[in-house]
């Protein structure tokens, strides 16, 4: 199927496409889900929390690897490594470090009556946790929650 918003779809127990990216400087394809049952419509809270997050990427993108890096050191601090006793959790002081830590896999377009607003979530694949990864739900374009993946579904 193909949708006027979020282009060429195909359904397996959600709508699934492709979305492009400009990744700090470098475009990237990401795997795209909207949640929604085979026989029924996306709603327009869903088009408008999709059309908001692609309108609103660079300022999103400007603030999001400060909070990932605020919460892996939390994390970190959390889980005991900060003593440097697991290498999986190394120091790390810096967006770059981080940025080089993670990678963008999936953007999802929620439910709307989940969350109060526009949301969208991201899932991540991270070096740290290969297995819980990592996901970010944004609701009206700001972060609500950092955690690991299954924040994104």
């Amino acid at each position: 199927m193909f949708d006027k918003v979020f282009g060429e779809l195909t359904y397996d127990y959600d709508w699934n496409g492709e979305l492009e990216l400009n990744w700090f400087g470098e475009v990237i394809k990401v795997d795209l889900v909207i949640n929604c049952e085979e026989d029924e419509k996306f709603d327009d809270l869903q088009y408008q929390s999709f059309q908001k997050f692609i309108d609103n990427w660079k300022e999103i993108e400007s603030f999001l690897l400060d909070e990932i890096l605020l919460y892996y050191n939390d994390l970190r601090e959390e889980l005991g490594f900060s003593d440097g006793s697991d290498k999986n959790y190394p120091e790390v002081t810096s967006v770059k470090e981080i940025k080089e830590m993670i990678e963008l896999d999936m953007i999802v377009i929620p439910y709307s009556d989940i969350y109060d607003g526009r949301s969208v979530t991201m899932a991540f694949s991270c070096d740290w946790d290969a297995e819980n990864g990592l996901g970010v739900l944004l609701v009206n374009e700001k972060i609500e929650e950092i955690g690991y993946q299954d924040v994104a579904f």
